[in-house]
């Protein structure tokens, strides 16, 4: 068997986790767990030096601090993704793939959503509660990133094992991410009244596009 070199199993493991962690910070309200220090370390470590990432580091430093703030950042979290008004950013690829014709956000469960639901269904995963969204959600997508490389990180995988998981990387992350993703960040960073979703949004374009640059 031609396994998987050790260098290769290491960075898949590092993409795994950051997908897994822009996935969680798009998918869920800041809780106590996340303003422990060992928190904001995993955050530190993972995270490339790039702009946002101090904004992050401070925004969920404050909020352990600040009861006050950790109420902003969560109001910010409904504001963004929940409420219906003029911060929701429509976090779901179809409403922003499939526009009405006057150019504003499209319908929820259009094709993207049902082609997620049936890869779901083909890799078999399943969320715990708490994600339950619409399957072209940001959240989940960015989930099936992280999982995509957890499934390369594992040692003893066969060349043809790796190849098909390269193939699915590259075809998901064009066809499900940045067709798409970049606009909703932006729309993130200019809605977000918190430095935490402005320092994520900053983070994960950022880490998007160094994502493309290394697939040409």
């Amino acid at each position: 068997m031609d396994s998987q070199p050790l260098d290769k199993i290491s960075e898949a493991g590092a993409e795994a986790a950051l997908y897994n962690l822009f996935a969680t910070a798009l998918s869920r309200k800041l809780d106590a767990s996340w303003l422990t220090p060992s928190f904001r370390v995993q955050w530190e470590s993972a995270l490339p030096d790039i702009s946002g990432k101090s904004e992050i580091l401070g925004a969920l430093n404050r909020a352990a601090q600040k009861e006050t703030y950790y109420q902003e950042v969560l109001l910010d979290y409904d504001a963004l993704f929940l409420v219906p008004g003029p911060q929701l950013i429509f976090p779901y690829e179809s409403c922003y793939t499939h526009r009405n014709i006057d150019g504003s956000f499209g319908r929820l469960w259009q094709e993207p959503a049902q082609d997620m639901q049936r890869i779901l269904q083909d890799w078999g995963i399943k969320f715990a509660e708490g994600w339950e969204f619409i399957p072209d959600h940001i959240g989940i997508e960015l989930y099936f990133m992280s999982h995509l490389w957890h499934k390369a990180s594992e040692p003893g995988l066969a060349k043809s094992e790796r190849e098909s998981l390269s193939e699915w990387q590259e075809r998901f992350f064009a066809t499900h991410i940045t067709n798409w993703a970049f606009e909703l960040l932006d729309n993130l960073e200019r809605k977000a009244d918190t430095d935490f979703y402005r320092g994520v949004a900053m983070v994960l374009r950022a880490f998007l596009k160094e994502e493309m640059s290394l697939a040409d």
